[in-house]
């Protein structure tokens, strides 16, 4: 892995070792969420793209901010490019580029690194598959699809991986609902909580060697 970016070297020999799964996920996991003991048969998969991209000298993800649908249970969140498996797809490579192309405008020069573990998401019945990516196109351009996405944000890799904005967090997710002391990301204002959050636990594992 000679002339790699430190931070790729780490992500594709921690993809290639055992990976930390449901102990990563528990650390951000919604206090009192009951997973099913088996997936469910009718769960409707999912992927999502974590990317890596560089800025200058820095590290960078990118997030999305979704809009604000009453149909979407998971409207208005922070959470990362992706979406729906389609029967044609090369799952979940394609449909996490497929959908991220849709949602973010990314070209095709996406270095495929690996999948993180999969996780099940009882509230939507979707089964999500992260998969990691990186640009190898220095200080990418991006272009959002505004009818889904409302933001994109860009997130310094060393924030995210800094413990000191780990927060518990009251988080209103109906008129009359808020649920209370949720371990979440507080990055700049940015709250990422719930199955986001998870997966950057587990990412966090790959990173800092845990």
């Amino acid at each position: 892995m000679l002339n790699l970016h430190p931070i790729k070297q780490k992500l594709i020999k921690g993809l290639n070792n055992p990976l930390p799964g449901v102990e990563a996920h528990q650390k951000m996991t919604v206090p009192g969420r009951i997973m099913p003991p088996v997936i469910p048969t009718h769960a409707k998969k999912a992927a999502v793209l974590v990317l890596f991209y560089h800025r200058i000298d820095r590290i960078f993800i990118a997030f999305i901010k979704r809009k604000k649908h009453e149909a979407d249970l998971h409207s208005g969140q922070i959470s990362f490019p992706g979406g729906k498996w389609e029967v044609t797809d090369d799952y979940p490579v394609q449909t996490a580029l497929r959908e991220s192309m849709e949602e973010i405008g990314i070209t095709d020069e996406i270095e495929i690194l690996g999948n993180l573990s999969p996780l099940y998401i009882p509230v939507s019945n979707f089964y999500v598959s992260p998969v990691i990516g990186w640009h190898q196109q220095l200080n990418p351009s991006f272009k959002i699809h505004e009818a889904e996405v409302d933001e994109l944000i860009e997130m310094d890799l060393g924030l995210i991986l800094d413990d000191t904005l780990k927060k518990q967090v009251h988080i209103q997710v109906l008129p009359s609902m808020t649920m209370k002391d949720i371990p979440a990301y507080d990055i700049h204002g940015h709250i990422i909580w719930g199955a986001t959050a998870m997966i950057l636990s587990e990412l966090e594992y790959l990173l800092k060697g845990e």
